[in-house]
């Protein structure tokens, strides 16, 4: 669980008094009434001492009468519940996943080494990914690497690029049978090999290389990823270029050879997570 939630703040006003607007009709009643009713003066005002006092005295009466707003005091109440409720689910998380390292291990070895195992990669490729994975057990069972390189390590393998690269081997293996000439054939190579110095650089990510491989690819029968079709016809691989080309070029990534294999780009990224800060 990566998240962290933060405690929006408002600033409330409310308005403790409104007045009703009053038509214009009134004032033309009461002022008729005033006219027809009286034409005396208005009685002098009581300015006596005795008479303040006693305003002064209902004013405080009528102010001790009212009674205090419950709005403050729900308002902390339901901030306090918020509070406890999340302190709760944190201290649930904490027991419940407080110890990642068994986990780690079982979805390494239950669940990652049997796909890379069923993937397209290429033979060599493959053998290499699944002893660096195993290579990692120990690590886990003998708390070699911190929480914080666990954390990288899970991140790397949820999102690695690498081990989808057996659907970018099998365009390129696919090529000279799909009708590509000789010069889409070193093309389409370059592009592969630039994307694998973004994997490298991890500046691609797993959502990247699944939409490179959109229109050459379909779901796996257990629903654990993608696999690249045969054949593929030219249309198909020069939709893969396009894409691909268009990622590398927005990414400034240098046209240029890059001789990394699958296994060692897979090592890289392995090396990057677990280096020490």
């Amino acid at each position: 669980m990566r998240s962290e939630d933060g405690l929006a703040r408002g600033n409330w006003e409310h308005t403790l008094f409104s007045r009703e607007p009053t038509g214009p009709d009134d004032g033309c009643k009461q002022w008729k009434e005033n006219l027809v009713t009286s034409t005396d003066e208005p009685p002098p005002a009581d300015n006596s001492p005795e008479k303040d006092s006693s305003d002064q005295t209902a004013e405080e009466h009528r102010e001790e009468a009212k009674e205090p707003s419950l709005g403050p005091a729900c308002l902390v109440v339901a901030i306090l519940s918020l509070a406890v409720f999340c302190s709760v689910c944190a201290f649930g998380s904490w027991i419940a996943f407080s110890d990642q390292y068994p986990l780690a291990e079982k979805g390494i070895t239950q669940q990652l080494i049997p796909w890379v195992e069923s993937s397209q990669l290429a033979s060599a490729d493959k053998k290499s990914i699944v002893a660096q994975l195993r290579a990692l057990i120990p690590k886990l069972q003998e708390r070699e690497i911190d929480k914080r390189q666990l954390s990288r390590l899970h991140n790397c393998l949820q999102d690695n690029p690498v081990l989808l690269w057996g659907g970018v081997q099998s365009i390129v293996a696919q090529a000279p049978a799909a009708g590509l000439t000789e010069t889409e054939q070193i093309a389409l190579q370059r592009v592969s090999q630039r994307l694998l110095r973004m994997a490298t650089d991890r500046k691609l990510s797993r959502n990247d290389i699944e939409f490179t491989l959109q229109n050459c690819s379909r779901v796996r029968d257990d629903q654990a990823g993608i696999e690249v079709v045969s054949p593929l016809s030219a249309e198909q691989i020069r939709g893969f270029m396009q894409r691909g080309e268009q990622l590398v070029t927005e990414h400034n990534v240098p046209n240029i050879a890059y001789d990394k294999t699958p296994a060692e780009a897979f090592s890289m990224l392995i090396d990057a997570a677990l280096a020490v800060e």
